[in-house]
């Protein structure tokens, strides 16, 4: 199917296209994992992905459970249609509010006439900027807001710039951070070099700096490794002071799991050829 087809498709037919992650069971699935987060609850033993693929969703309520919410806001740059972002749970079914930001004209404004059509009067609660950021640009887009400097989650997804952007921000601190790495480097150093050609959609060439890389800016910006998601390849880091209740994870930690996946993968392909 064209990609223009399916552009279409996913704008005006989106009551269809996206209904299990908007209504129905999505509301029920939310309920029901809010109430199984405790204290206690380890990030891995309960899985929850409305929007996402990879569990994010499940991990940024379970963090949020044990540090609380301030003002309910976002900033997701690199948001996609802000529907396959990994803020959309929080809009849709926890009242977040926030700033999406993507470089793609098209799919940023699908995601707008989406958000507009489905919270109506109340869709002001949510800004869209289309720009390719920059390290040049990027605290000018932020500060163009109106939002406090502490807003409680910012989320990077730029498929390489990532650490040279949230290396450059300064206007805002956020007391969560997601960002995107490539975990194929491991616990090695690894920083991509900053470039200002940008792909629109992604291929399959890892990109972005690597884990151990991405923690050590994190440190120097007073944020703690808490979580990952289901791959490594998104870091869940909060402000240093906010995590009394979380335990804080080292990156042989935060990579164990993926290391055992690769192990399994490994054996399985080494038993059929």
């Amino acid at each position: 199917m064209p990609s223009s087809l399916k552009h279409l498709i996913k704008k005006y037919l989106w009551r269809i296209v996206f209904h299990n992650k908007i209504y129905g069971n999505a509301v029920k699935e939310n309920k029901t994992y809010l109430s199984l987060l405790n204290s206690s609850s380890k990030f891995a033993t309960q899985k929850l992905n409305i929007f996402t693929k990879a569990d994010e969703d499940g991990i940024l309520l379970a963090i949020f459970s044990k540090i609380g919410t301030t003002n309910k806001l976002f900033i997701d740059i690199g948001s996609n249609d802000c529907i396959n972002s990994n803020c959309a749970n929080l809009a849709f079914h926890h009242n977040w509010s926030g700033l999406f930001i993507d470089g793609n004209h098209n799919i940023l404004n699908r995601g707008k006439y989406i958000y507009q059509k489905y919270f109506k009067q109340n869709s002001n609660r949510f800004l869209f900027t289309q720009a390719i950021v920059t390290t040049q640009n990027i605290n000018t887009i932020l500060a163009s807001t109106s939002y406090p400097n502490q807003i409680d989650l910012l989320c990077i997804d730029l498929d390489g710039n990532d650490y040279h952007i949230w290396n450059a921000i300064e206007t805002i601190l956020p007391r969560v951070v997601i960002v995107e790495v490539q975990v194929e480097k491991g616990n090695t150093e690894f920083i991509p070099p900053y470039t200002t050609e940008f792909e629109l959609y992604e291929d399959d060439t890892p990109k972005g700096a690597s884990p151990l890389s991405m923690l050590k800016l994190a440190k120097t910006k007073g944020y703690h490794l808490v979580a990952v998601n289901n791959g490594c390849y998104n870091l869940f880091f909060v402000h240093q002071d906010y995590t009394k209740n979380l335990n804080v994870l080292s990156i042989e930690e935060a990579l164990k799991n993926t290391y055992q996946l690769l192990y399994m993968y490994l054996l399985f392909y080494n038993s059929i050829f």
